[in-house]
């Protein structure tokens, strides 16, 4: 037991397991899933179609539409997932929390929580924006624009009962997650353009032909 005036470890430990290990974990893992049997052969075999049209492809841009969709399937499963019982769906109404700043009461109830509740909100969207700015070369504007649009399908999502397969709201749509979501994809905005200049140009990445893997085999 923790004596009055320490700083609480033990609770920071906690909820640091409580929010990342419980949560996010087990997102990954159902992410991991989802791209292992759906969308990662989804992609593949858009790739096979790409190659057979130009002859041609960059394999580290092939890299990155991979990550980014793998990252794409554990944010689906981290706001979506798990999917509610047959009992729980009989009893769901839609729910909308539209109060701004609501996360801050939340935060003053349990700060711990709250905290890193807030942070792991910001946390979702950073990879977003980063993708956008050095694979697409958004701008800002772009970036705020597609973030907004993002955290809006997902809150949606949410709020219809994953786009109405529910009758009712089994995840609470939330003002505040579309702040944090829209903050967060800006500040992965902000995090490429101080460090892009250590990654490569991806128009001057390798390119492999079908000449070359010919000459390969």
């Amino acid at each position: 037991m923790e004596s009055k005036g320490h700083f609480p470890y033990t609770k920071i430990i906690k909820g640091i397991r409580e929010v990342l290990f419980m949560i996010w974990i087990n997102s990954i893992v159902d992410g991991s899933k989802i791209f292992i049997v759906l969308a990662g052969p989804v992609l593949l075999l858009m790739e096979l179609a790409g190659w057979m049209m130009t002859r041609t492809f960059r394999p580290v841009k092939l890299i990155l539409r991979a990550v980014f969709l793998y990252y794409l399937c554990c944010v689906f499963a981290l706001v979506f997932l798990p999917l509610p019982s047959l009992e729980e769906a009989a009893g769901l109404i839609y729910e909308v929390e539209l109060m701004p700043m609501h996360c801050l009461v939340d935060a003053c109830k349990n700060p711990m929580r709250g905290t890193l509740v807030i942070l792991f909100n910001v946390l979702m969207t950073i990879p977003f924006g980063m993708f956008l700015r050095y694979y697409f070369g958004l701008d800002a504007k772009r970036v705020f624009l597609y973030s907004l649009a993002l955290t809006t399908l997902i809150e949606f999502g949410q709020f219809s009962g994953l786009f109405f397969l529910f009758k009712g709201s089994y995840r609470l749509f939330e003002v505040d997650d579309l702040l944090l979501n829209t903050a967060g994809g800006m500040l992965g905005y902000l995090l490429m353009g101080k460090f892009g200049r250590n990654f490569p140009d991806l128009e001057q990445t390798k390119v492999i032909t079908a000449r070359r893997v010919m000459k390969l085999a």
